[in-house]
């Protein structure tokens, strides 16, 4: 089931960028521009630092306050992905080099 959602881009400047994962089964985004894409496998977000791609199963918004710039992803969250300038970045190599 896929589900187009678009939002309104959160205004500049861009609150600072937090990713909190819970249990691998809550992601919790602060930096949020905007939520690109939603579907029962991948959420797309814009954040402060690039595009999020978070692949996954079961996954669904839970909470969304654009005026706050934050998302909250609840499923099973299997991997997180920055794309930049057409780039895949994994958490991994962001976090540690």
């Amino acid at each position: 089931m896929a589900q187009e959602l678009k939002t309104k881009p959160a205004p500049e400047p861009a609150a600072d960028e937090r990713l909190e994962l819970v249990g691998r089964r809550t992601l919790r985004v602060t930096g949020v521009r905007e939520v690109l894409h939603v579907e029962d496998n991948t959420v797309v977000i814009r954040t402060a630092e690039g595009v999020l791609v978070v692949h996954g199963e079961g996954l669904r918004l839970r909470q969304l306050a654009p005026q706050e710039q934050r998302v909250e992803v609840l499923g099973q969250v299997r991997e997180l992905r920055y794309e930049q300038g057409g780039q895949r970045t994994s958490m991994r190599r962001r976090l540690f080099g």
